[in-house]
């Protein structure tokens, strides 16, 4: 069979045709040509018509006006979920909704009175990094914490946990070093300075290579004094103990916690660095950057990356996350240390730590009576190597799969798509791997970053293209995608889902809101979606946060638009089919309890509350 293959759907419409794979055709279904009759008429109705639509009287009109809505409607990404939906399913639903305008009446204000004065209080839906605190106090985010959310397809492993994860985690390492950009004697230098961290051997701290590769000897810094040597290393158990922030206002910081805390603010994004008036989208992809770079060297050592691991899948488990597939990066400079800094551990022992810390967890799981059925790894590298580097990496992949055959599950580019290089630039390389991939008998799809830019039509769009080329398995983030109307009924056909990340795409310039996000686009084109939080470390949230913010973004999103996407995310993972139905059964049935809960929560605290008058 060819690349693409003409598919009938349950209708018996044809829903896409290729005799080869260049060529692609997209017809109109036969059910869209299919002419209702106007009810007792016997004439033909809106549907039929190719003039003027003309009415008898106002029944007639209301009649036919019902049959379009029916008709979209019956076209939802969410109709099949909804004509099976349970009764217990249909309450809980209407509870949401009700949650919802909720929530809207107490939590959320007019941001000026009927005087124009200004109230302090935020809307619904504004900046997620500023309503984040108001979004944690809200009933609906309560529903959705508890809410499980099937499979979580896209999250950078270096980016899942909060910020002060791995900085608690270096206070007590000898070995830990941190440098500056800026000497830290003033407040502007605190605020704008760019800090790094890593675990070092005494010497390695103290010399430096030059081009040449000859070793210059450099003394340790201290970020305190004014005559600090911009980026030398200082030990950061000496830089915890002399630490102190006062910003003149009443706010003091002093010695490790201090420190911590200091160190956590910078590792955050704020709105006004994500939505200033001047913000484009490459300055706030630096800004994301240099978070990376920060924490890159603080999970660079062996104790930090398996307690990482194991604290991950517990908060996986706390967000009510039944299965994950991480996104660790593979190169050569992101190898692991131990904890005095004189070995290296390379990528075969990162992947053997996650398969070990995995299963000791899982364990610890299910000795409390608590559910994951396990995570898989994404094959990771930057999209900014060059093509021998990029042919390296994916022999290793393939290496990694022999010897990690149930753990590691695909392969993907990773990076700012726009700096970076595009797919077409690797095609030998792909279609090697592919090639050697069929001949050894492993299964490895690409899962790649791709559409994640408002560049359409440009090279970087094209990305997209070559995603559908390359039989991507899925796609990451996608956003570019609803302006490309075939692709979209490509992606829907052979069922390509989009790994979507409402919150991730605002924060770095794709929407200003999430009312402007894609994602009810690509669903009102029934092309399958997941929902992922991609580095929350940086935003503050988690997929909880990411499914909340799916449905304050849409009118259209409900409890069962919330199981589709869960169902969806099962579908389209790379769990085995044993797995997947072991899993899916596991969370059909918390889902069934999940709609309960909503009822016995939230029916009787809500049976007597209606929505203030005016809100559409």
């Amino acid at each position: 069979m060819g690349i693409l293959c003409s598919s009938i759907d349950k209708e018996g419409d044809e829903q896409f045709e290729s005799k080869a794979p260049a060529h692609f055709t997209s017809k109109i279904p036969r059910r869209l040509q299919k002419m209702h009759q106007t009810e007792g008429s016997g004439t033909t109705s809106w549907q039929a018509s190719s003039g003027l639509i003309k009415f008898a009287n106002e029944n007639a009109y209301e009649t036919a006006r019902n049959q379009l809505i029916a008709a979209e409607r019956s076209r939802a990404f969410d109709a099949k979920i909804l004509s099976r939906a349970s009764e217990i399913e249909k309450e809980a639903d209407a509870l949401v909704h009700k949650i919802k305008a909720f929530d809207y009446d107490n939590t959320y204000g007019p941001s000026c009175d009927a005087e124009g004065n200004p109230t302090g209080k935020r809307k619904q839906g504004e900046h997620f990094l500023g309503n984040v605190d108001l979004i944690n106090s809200t009933e609906l985010m309560k529903v959705t914490r508890r809410m499980p959310k099937g499979a979580h397809l896209h999250i950078h492993f270096n980016s899942c946990l909060p910020a002060s994860f791995l900085i608690r985690q270096a206070r007590d390492i000898d070995a830990m070093y941190i440098r500056s950009t800026l000497p830290l004697t003033s407040l502007k230098n605190m605020a704008t300075t760019r800090i790094s961290f890593m675990v070092l051997t005494s010497h390695e701290a103290t010399h430096v290579k030059d081009a040449e590769g000859n070793e210059k000897e450099v003394k340790l810094g201290n970020v305190w004094s004014k005559h600090y040597v911009c980026n030398t290393w200082m030990s950061y158990k000496q830089f915890q103990s002399s630490f102190k922030y006062d910003d003149g206002n009443g706010e003091v910081l002093i010695g490790t916690e201090g420190a911590e805390e200091w160190l956590v603010r910078k590792m955050l994004i704020s709105e006004e660095e994500a939505h200033d008036t001047s913000q484009t989208g490459r300055g706030i992809w630096e800004k994301f950057n240099y978070r990376t770079q920060m924490m890159k060297g603080l999970f660079a050592y062996e104790s930090a990356f398996r307690n990482y691991t194991r604290e991950c899948i517990r908060d996986f488990v706390r967000d009510n996350i039944q299965y994950a597939e991480i996104r660790p990066n593979f190169m050569a400079t992101n190898s692991l240390k131990t904890d005095d800094g004189t070995k290296t551990i390379g990528n075969e022992g990162i992947m053997t730590i996650i398969n070990e810390e995995m299963k000791a967890t899982m364990e610890e799981l299910r000795q409390k009576n608590k559910y994951f059925a396990g995570m898989k790894v994404i094959y990771c590298t930057p999209r900014s190597f060059q093509r021998p580097q990029i042919a390296a990496a994916l022999d290793e992949c393939i290496d990694l799969k022999k010897k990690f055959p149930t753990l590691l599950c695909g392969f993907d580019l990773v990076g700012h798509e726009e700096m970076g290089n595009e797919l077409k630039h690797f095609v030998p390389e792909f279609l090697d791997f592919q090639k050697t991939c069929e001949k050894d008998g492993l299964e490895i799809p690409f899962l790649f970053h791709c559409g994640e830019t408002l560049d359409v039509g440009d090279k970087v769009d094209g990305n997209l293209f070559d995603a559908v080329l390359l039989n991507a398995k899925r796609i990451g983030h996608g956003y570019a995608i609803a302006r490309h109307p075939l692709l979209m009924d490509i992606f829907k056909t052979r069922g390509i889902a989009i790994e979507s990340c409402p919150i991730s795409n605002e924060i770095l310039g794709l929407t200003p809101v999430i009312a402007g996000h894609h994602l009810p686009i690509l669903l009102a084109n029934n092309v399958p979606c997941t929902v992922n939080s991609d580095n929350a470390t940086f935003y503050r949230s988690s997929l909880s946060h990411d499914f909340y913010q799916v449905m304050i973004g849409s009118e259209s999103m409900s409890l069962l638009g919330w199981k589709q996407l869960c169902e969806w995310s099962l579908e389209h993972s790379c769990m085995d089919p044993g797995q997947k139905a072991m899993v899916t059964k596991e969370w059909t049935q918390k889902w069934n309890e999940f709609c309960e809960w909503i009822v016995d929560e939230y029916g009787p605290k809500l049976q007597d509350w209606e929505p203030a008058p005016g809100r559409h």
